[in-house]
């Protein structure tokens, strides 16, 4: 009996540890995600520090970040890296130095937001892709409608979220002229 025990919990430590493929196929993956990260962070520090966009780096993040997102859609940094890649898409919309560009990275980012939301409707930064997009529409394309949709759609659907105030408010701004938010704020004073 001692030994039917002892093979019983040997067999369960075995399989919870996974087998050598399991363990090089995981380890494999936390090494794409430490790659990926750091060329997150290469990418995003040469921007934040220098105000310089280094395109092929950002472009490659995204790339990669998408792929890893879904060949391994229950590692933990899959949603990390899905998000990180929609702000990097967002980050070289808003850069981009030609209209073509610009709508292109402003699709591929509104594209990776929804993708995000369909495959990790239950993470925290799921409704944040409304915000995401909403920014997209607004500050990059100019399309205030879309924009408003995407607050709306945030505000029905989280109506006690702490955000919600804050796209109420931005919902009173949409479309207004820099004039016309000068006059606004001269009303309130």
């Amino acid at each position: 009996m001692k030994q039917v025990i002892t093979i019983t919990i040997a067999a369960l430590l075995l399989a919870a540890c996974g087998g050598p493929k399991e363990r090089a196929a995981k380890k494999s993956a936390q090494l794409e995600a430490d790659s990926m990260l750091a060329a997150y962070h290469y990418s995003d520090s040469i921007y934040a520090v220098c105000g310089r966009i280094d395109t092929a780096a950002f472009g490659e993040f995204i790339t990669r970040a998408v792929a890893f997102a879904e060949a391994h859609p229950q590692d933990t940094l899959a949603p990390d890296m899905l998000y990180r890649a929609g702000i990097g898409s967002m980050i070289l919309a808003k850069s981009a130095h030609n209209t073509v560009s610009r709508a292109e990275n402003s699709k591929q980012a509104l594209a990776i937001f929804n993708q995000f939301q369909e495959q990790f409707p239950d993470h925290p930064q799921a409704r944040l892709c409304y915000w995401q997009r909403a920014i997209v529409y607004d500050d990059i394309l100019g399309d205030w409608r879309s924009a408003e949709s995407e607050y709306r759609d945030f505000i029905n659907r989280y109506p006690n979220d702490s955000l919600t105030p804050v796209f109420q408010q931005y919902l009173t701004l949409l479309g207004k002229s820099e004039s016309e938010l000068e006059q606004m704020l001269d009303a309130r004073r």
